[in-house]
Formats: structure tokens, sequence, C-alpha cells
């Protein structure tokens, strides 16, 4: 009898095991912004996000959506089991992981702009862009949010007068300016019209940087999972090397 309970507590605990090893094995689904980069470039399947999914575990499939919105409802029927999100973007019944990237944000004028503080910007209008978590953060400064699709429409709804001022990320700032560098000096000093369109930073504790994170739907099993594999990344130096990778600075620290 004795052997009998032995044996059946052996193969009790070989089939918990092996059901353990197959529900690890499963594809994990991964829901993301499609052509939203450095974070993704669709077309070719790579980008920030796709590296860190793939450090992730070894049965990934990522899963494009073009919204933030499409990204939630996704993950509530449950055809993903995370979504890449920022912190601010997550409803309050979904699960969320530690944050491990800090983008820092910019809000920008132009030089002849006379709303050089934030404080002159109450009730003023400020660009961002629609994938940008930064509806809720210029609202709290006091100004109106106005979203645009591109940088490109951004910069032309400045220039025209229609916003006072414009929010990106560091990252997509840098990344206008570089196209743009007659926006960081003019070629003539002397010529009002290029002093004018000059891109100046308005600097302001409040505008903070963002918290990206992983979000689940009842799911915390996952988020237990999936914080304790970021936390070994961040101890191994990983993501920092996909930080420096994709945005040429450490965003992994506050």
């Amino acid at each position: 009898m004795k052997r009998f309970f032995i044996l059946l507590f052996s193969s009790l605990c070989f089939s918990l095991c092996l059901l353990s090893n197959q529900a690890y094995a499963q594809t994990l689904k991964i829901g993301f912004l499609t052509n939203n980069p450095p974070y993704s470039y669709t077309q070719v399947n790579k980008g920030f996000e796709f590296e860190l999914a793939q450090q992730l575990g070894q049965n990934i499939k990522m899963v494009p959506k073009s919204s933030t919105t499409a990204l939630f409802k996704a993950l509530k029927k449950h055809q993903v089991d995370l979504v890449f999100s920022d912190s601010s973007q997550v409803p309050k019944e979904f699960n969320q992981t530690i944050s491990f990237l800090h983008p820092a944000n910019v809000l920008f004028r132009r030089h002849d702009s006379k709303n050089k503080t934030v404080l002159k910007l109450n009730q003023k209008s400020i660009g961002f862009l629609e994938n940008n978590p930064h509806q809720d953060l210029i609202t709290n400064l006091g100004a109106k949010p106005k979203t645009y699709k591109t940088t490109a429409a951004l910069l032309q709804a400045l220039n025209a007068g229609k916003i006072k001022a414009a929010l990106l990320t560091d990252y997509q700032y840098s990344q206008l300016l570089a196209k743009n560098p007659q926006l960081v000096a003019a070629k003539d000093p002397t010529n009002k019209e290029q002093v004018a369109q000059l891109l100046v930073k308005i600097t302001d504790p409040q505008v903070t940087s963002q918290n990206l994170v992983l979000a689940s739907y009842h799911n915390k099993r996952i988020i237990t999972k999936t914080n304790h594999k970021l936390k070994q990344l961040q101890k191994k130096g990983i993501l920092t090397k996909l930080s420096m990778k994709y945005f040429e600075q450490d965003w992994t620290y506050q």
C-alpha cells in the first residue's frame, strides 16, 4: 500500500510538471502599435519592442494594432496575452508590470512665441501625436490637447498658430530637429523670419517622463512571470543595451 501511494504521488508530480512545461511552452501573444518607430517597424519586424519581446520567451507572437484602444480591446477579448503601453494609458481593470523604460518628454514653442512658460500656456492649445500618451499630461498642465497624426502636421500647426506649443518624446523631438536643421540655427541670424521659426524648449518639472509597461487582463500570473524576467533583463544590462541601441540614451532609470 505504501508503495502504491509513493507511485501515485510520483505520477501526480510528473503530471503537474508536464502541464507546467506545456503551459510555459505555449505561444505568448504580445500586442503592439504598428509602425511606431523606434518601438516598432512593422514591415521589417524590428524595433525596441520586438527585441524586448524576444527576450521574454522563445515562443513569441507579435500582434500589431493600429491604436491604443484597439490594443486594450484585443487584450480584453483574450486575443493577446500582453500589450505594450504607457502606464498612464492602462485602464484600472487591467494589470500591469513594473515600468521598464522612461522616455523623456519635450515641450517646445517657436522662438517668436510669447508663451515662454507653462503658466503662459494655461487654457491654450498644445499639440501632440495621436499615439503618444500626452493628453492627460497636457490637461494637467491646464492647457487644451490637440492631436496630430505626424510630426510634420504638428509642426505645420505650430507654424500656423493653431497651437501655441507642442509635446513630443525626446527621441521624436531630436528626430524632428535632425530632419529640419533650419529649426536649430538660422542660416542668417539677421533674418527675422528664420530666427522666428527656431524651436525652443519650455523646461518645467511637470513635463514628466513616460513609464512604459506591459499590461494584461485578469492574469496576475503572467504579470508575476514577466516582472521576474524584466528584473533579470535589467540586472544583466540587456534593457540598458536595448535603450542605448534605439534611443542613444539609457532610459531604464527615471
